[in-house]
């Protein structure tokens, strides 16, 4: 038994969409076992309860942190027959309570879709009557003791857990899963590969210059980061933290070493690489150099082709814009008052059309590149030719120990352009209308622009802040949008207003102002609106150009 958590980003942590994914797990060939949920008082009702813990998340205010905690229980395959319903439920119980999440609301479930069963949880950090943010200190000891203590007592396979003792660094879990998933060595894994080497040029160093000689040999540089250090990719943009590779690396024992820091001579031949990151593929069949050699071919094909194809694409995006600026500039000058801004209106529709146009043509032509060359990881192009019948690149996959699947799928290719092409054109429908007032038809635009985000939302599969919105608008053409969080966000048509104290509203409210008038806004409080001398007119402009 392992188990491991799942970091993610402020700006990515989304319980509702997590929880459910661990009960719905319909991507692929996801097969969900079971599910439950614990903690809530919505009892056993799996929809309820993601609705309490969303309420319960939004009522912290004060952190700025992620609030959902998520961890991955696996288990060896022998071990899958001995496993109960209630079994799973008392490791899951044993978990919470030694993160001490056990008075927490949480959703739980049982995934079969690898080699190995394993089970999801989504633990909310945030207590649901303190409404304090609980951090587990050192939480990979303590999953580490529970694992081997469940083994025990449930006759379980025994894993190696993590040395406490062990002064060997350890990859990332980050690390970890670009190596599974791709097949090629991380960067943070070459860098720790040669731990031993480094730390001993360390030793006989008697200054910085003889400390980026070190590095140098093998492609890395050590450079100043925040308050720290961090070791480089000398010729990319990969880093690791300097004193994850080893403790004596850090800041401050090197500066009471050596003295301030002092960056390296700026001509690399002063100290030449003896190697660099290549990202070689972690398995060492004797039989793989003639594939990866084909793979490596291939791979800087499909890189020049899709670099050509981004240089067209800007130059064409580009000439469109200076297209329609000319024309928004030509109906400034013959045109004035209420009928001037109407025709800038559609001048703009007919911009986000044509830049439409053109990015449907540029992703055709890439997913093109794509097919003539399906791969761009070490293990893609493994599984293309073991399913062509390359018996060498299917004994390489057999060899790896464990393939990781991504956590969602990803979007369909150019649906994001099918979904705004749709709205475009109820869009144009709405500004070229006749016998409508000018103020329904800007509260119209403002309604559909909210249902193109809704139906963006749904087709990434992230946060669903505009899901179940309802909308009306006075007799002023002023919009109100209600969202599904309790939120509502106001439109006047000059300015925005949404819920102060709302966070789902706010971030609602500052996509929707975006998608009107670009990123050049102005946020005073709880109001939205563009920047420029002229309002309309400049914020008009400046979503022609915002993509």
């Amino acid at each position: 038994m392992i188990s491991r958590r799942i970091s993610r980003k402020v700006e990515n942590d989304d319980y509702r969409r997590l929880a459910r994914y661990i009960r719905a797990a319909d991507h692929g060939d996801e097969k969900s076992l079971m599910s439950w949920c614990a903690g809530c008082w919505a009892g056993d009702d799996y929809e309820l309860a993601i609705r309490e813990v969303a309420d319960t998340q939004a009522l912290n205010t004060r952190t700025t942190r992620e609030k959902t905690y998520h961890l991955i229980v696996s288990f060896r395959p022998e071990d899958e027959a001995k496993l109960t319903p209630e079994m799973l439920k008392e490791i899951e119980l044993e978990f919470a309570k030694a993160l001490g999440f056990e008075e927490h609301q949480r959703h739980c479930g049982v995934h079969k879709n690898t080699n190995n069963l394993h089970m999801h949880m989504a633990y909310n950090m945030i207590h649901p009557e303190k409404l304090a943010r609980h951090e587990p200190f050192r939480d990979y000891h303590i999953r580490d003791r529970v694992c081997r203590e469940l083994e025990r007592r449930f006759g379980l396979a025994i894993d190696n857990g993590r040395s406490v003792e062990s002064t060997e660094p350890k990859r990332t879990p980050v690390a970890a899963t670009v190596e599974a998933q791709t097949g090629q060595q991380s960067f943070d894994g070459y860098v720790k590969e040669r731990r031993v080497s480094l730390l001993e040029a360390l030793g006989q160093a008697a200054g910085w210059q003889q400390v980026h000689a070190a590095f140098a040999r093998y492609g890395l540089e050590i450079r100043p980061h925040g308050n720290g250090l961090v070791i480089k990719d000398r010729n990319g943009r990969h880093a690791i933290k300097a004193s994850s590779l080893d403790r004596s690396l850090s800041m401050g024992n090197l500066v009471r070493r050596f003295g301030a820091y002092v960056p390296p001579d700026q001509a690399k031949e002063h100290n030449p690489e003896d190697e660099r990151y290549t990202a070689k593929p972690v398995q060492r069949e004797p039989n793989r150099s003639a594939l990866y050699e084909e793979y490596q071919a291939g791979v800087a094909t499909r890189k020049a082709a899709l670099e050509n194809l981004n240089t067209r694409a800007q130059t064409e995006l580009e000439a469109v814009r200076i297209r329609w600026d000319l024309e928004r500039q030509k109906i400034s000058r013959e045109f004035f008052g209420r009928h001037r801004f109407e025709l800038l209106k559609i001048a703009r529709l007919h911009d986000a059309e044509h830049r439409l146009q053109t990015r449907k043509r540029i992703y055709t032509a890439r997913e093109t590149i794509r097919q003539a060359t399906p791969y761009a990881t070490w293990t893609d192009f493994l599984r293309w030719k073991a399913g062509l019948g390359n018996e060498t690149a299917l004994a390489i996959l057999r060899s790896k120990k464990q393939l990781v699947e991504p956590e969602s799928k990803a979007p369909r290719h150019g649906q994001r352009e099918e979904i705004q092409e749709k709205w475009l054109k109820e869009q144009l429908d709405i500004a070229t209308s006749t016998g409508v007032s000018s103020q329904t038809r800007r509260g119209l635009l403002a309604v559909t622009k909210a249902r193109e985000l809704a139906d963006l939302e749904a087709s990434m599969g992230g946060k669903q802040l505009f899901s179940d919105f309802t909308s009306s608008i006075d007799t002023k053409g002023t919009v109100f949008i209600r969202l599904a969080s309790g939120g509502a966000i106001r439109d006047t048509g000059k300015q925005i207003t949404y819920s102060a104290h709302d966070a789902a509203a706010r971030e609602a409210a500052l996509l929707f102002a975006q998608a009107k008038w670009g990123k050049a806004l102005r946020n005073k409080g709880n109001i939205l609106s563009p920047l420029g001398r002229n309002a309309n007119e400049k914020g008009l402009i400046s979503e022609s150009r915002e993509k």
